[in-house]
């Protein structure tokens, strides 16, 4: 049994790129010098190495919820690290298996494999066996390192191949969903207002206020609150200190002219040609009509997208520049030389120059300024904030010795009240504890806080005079919704009685064609699903929600036509999810069998000295 050249290639071009990003010098071996292994899947070992490189990759993957790179303590509180650990034990395990089995590459296949790597390659396009040391030397493995590595890769490949081969989704699988998915309904329906009764709402008694209130009275309790003490200094706050001269706001303004001035430029696609008689033969045939821009762009076997060179500037198409600049938008020029060869250029937009004067964004220009400005001298004072803090300063003290201001606020999950609105704060504000120390944590617009739980306050049931105008109100919505539900389903028997909808005095609305996954904006969110849980025509629902009531008649079920076209994409798509969902199930079965058969062994001390270097 042996792997596809072409997956296997792919394979090592993956794997090539996995160590190059990761190792970086491979820093993980100085961990003492002994330690060379996390744990093992039987006698496959897991090495410090594969983990670091590991958890480095899964860091230059993620992003933090501002948008920056994500730290190893946010990755470890999303419990990153332990999925990358899980991962690697399933490299592990399949490559237990595969020597279990015996199964291996040869040495000739693998030495084909590396000598058809491009990046073992000379300038000459043949196998160089200094390039193959270099690089290995770059990523810090030896070539039986490498070698064992890449034999293990393999080898893997021919197990996961036969897993994944022969994997065939049911007609009946794609066809169900379709059937579900496409299906259509056409259907009546009417908003009940309170206008349709019979009888105007009387208001509510005491007694049913009273009723009310106590059948609802979580509704009315005050929030659980936290009284917290913080100590705060914001770019805002330090902004009044900041001086700003027109000179240094002259000096930005010219430090960004490339970002505030830009040139004449122009939407461009490119099509290149071998030799000049074949450029000029279809650009003779696309002026004549007798062609198109696009046909000739597919003849040659590409897309559009590969040949769009996006928005480029007169400078950037050196010698082309004048005769495409000269030109109008939608027009085709050329020939015209290029590095590349002859081309023909298309004219897809133009972008007219922006030239930015001083006095037009001096405002915006002070503005940055004065906010950077502020938050370097914010970050110049942290130290010594820290140090009041760690000498046991309180809150208060450090408000009094530093620029930082003093505040207090009752903060639950709704509070709106600065702090408030810094997400930093509000994490920080839900886990403090009244054992806490403050401590400075940094504000999403560079500011700094630090606070102090005093006391919780628990929620609690309000009494009826301090909530009774939201009482009456939600009691008499409640008392509407039941008289129009009841109204309802009092039209629903009489169409159920023959009696049309234009017969009822409310007003109609028609739907036609609609699936499961439309909207309909005004109308009850399960309006939809009542619509499809109706099985016969004429059939009758009364659907409530939010603060509205709905009577909804079906007029017709519409199959779908399996065999349209326009659903041929869709069954693609459900086949393919089909098929990796199963697939994924297959691969998961199949290593926890494994690993039901096989010791897994971990050293925590060694996870936990790779996790330091990071």
């Amino acid at each position: 049994m042996s792997a596809s050249g072409k997956t296997t290639k792919t394979l090592v071009w993956i794997l090539m790129a996995m160590l190059i990003l990761g190792l970086g010098g491979f820093g993980i071996t100085n961990l003492g010098g002994s330690v060379r292994t996390i744990g093992a899947v039987g006698d496959k070992d897991i090495t410090t190495q594969s983990y670091s490189r590991a958890l480095r990759q899964m860091l230059q993957g993620q992003t933090s919820a501002t948008g920056g790179p994500l730290s190893f303590a946010q990755a470890q509180a999303q419990q990153l690290d332990r999925l990358v650990l899980s991962q690697l034990i399933a490299t592990r395990s399949l490559d237990a298996e595969t020597a279990a089995l015996g199964l291996s590459v040869g040495d000739a296949r693998l030495g084909r494999q590396i000598v058809q790597t491009d990046a073992f390659k000379g300038i000459d396009g043949a196998f160089s066996r200094d390039d193959y040391r270099f690089r290995l030397q770059q990523i810090g493995l030896t070539e039986r390192q490498y070698e064992e590595i890449l034999r293990e890769e393999m080898a893997r490949e021919i197990v996961q191949t036969a897993l994944f081969s022969n994997i065939q989704p049911t007609a009946s699988y794609a066809e169900t969903l379709l059937g579900f998915l496409a299906e259509e309904r056409n259907f009546t329906w009417a908003v009940i207002e309170e206008s349709h009764l019979t009888a105007p709402l009387p208001e509510a008694t005491e007694a049913e206020l009273v009723a009310f209130h106590r059948d609802n009275a979580q509704n009315y309790k005050t929030p659980f609150l936290r009284k917290i003490t913080f100590a705060m200094l914001t770019p805002e706050q330090m902004i009044e200190t900041v001086e700003v001269d027109e000179a240094t706001l002259q000096q930005l303004f010219t430090e960004r002219a490339a970002e505030l001035d830009r040139p004449e430029r122009r939407l461009v696609e490119r099509l290149v040609f071998s030799d000049q008689t074949e450029a000029e033969a279809a650009a003779e045939a696309i002026a004549s009509g007798s062609t198109s821009f696009e046909a000739v762009v597919s003849e040659r076997g590409l897309a559009l997208s590969d040949i769009d060179m996006g928005d480029i500037s007169r400078a950037e198409l050196d010698g082309a520049g004048e005769a495409v600049f000269a030109a109008g938008s939608g027009a085709v020029v050329g020939p015209l030389p290029t590095d590349l060869g002859p081309a023909l250029f298309r004219i897809n937009g133009i972008l007219a120059a922006v030239e930015t004067q001083f006095d037009d964004v001096i405002e915006e220009l002070r503005d940055d300024y004065a906010q950077s400005r502020a938050r370097r001298m914010i970050e110049s004072e942290r130290e010594a904030f820290e140090d009041l803090l760690a000498a046991g300063a309180t809150l208060e003290e450090l408000a009094d010795e530093t620029v930082m201001t003093l505040g207090t606020i009752d903060w639950h999950e709704r509070a709106e009240a600065t702090p408030a609105g810094y997400a930093a704060f509000r994490e920080a504000a839900s886990r403090i504890t009244l054992e806490d120390f403050p401590e400075l944590i940094e504000l999403d617009d560079g500011g700094l806080i630090a606070l102090r739980l005093d006391a919780e306050v628990p929620a609690a049931e309000q009494p009826l005079s301090d909530v009774r105008a939201e009482v009456v109100a939600d009691e008499r919505r409640q008392r509407l919704l039941d008289a129009l539900e009841d109204k309802a389903g009092a039209l629903a028997a009489a169409l159920g009685e023959g009696r049309a909808f234009a017969a009822l005095g409310v007003t109609e609305r028609v739907e036609t064609g609609l699936t499961r996954a439309e909207f309909i904006a005004d109308a009850p969110a399960a309006l939809i699903v009542e619509a499809f849980a109706l099985t016969a025509q004429g059939e009758t629902a009364v659907v409530r929600g939010g603060d509205s009531v709905v009577l909804l008649q079906l007029d017709m079920i519409i199959a779908p036509d399996l065999s349209d076209p326009e659903l041929a994409s869709t069954r693609q798509l459900l086949e393919s999810q089909y098929e990796n969902d199963l697939a994924q199930d297959i691969y998961t079965l199949f290593v926890s069998d494994i690993q039901s058969r096989m010791p897994i062994t971990l050293d925590e001390a060694a996870i936990n000295a790779v996790n330091t270097q990071f």
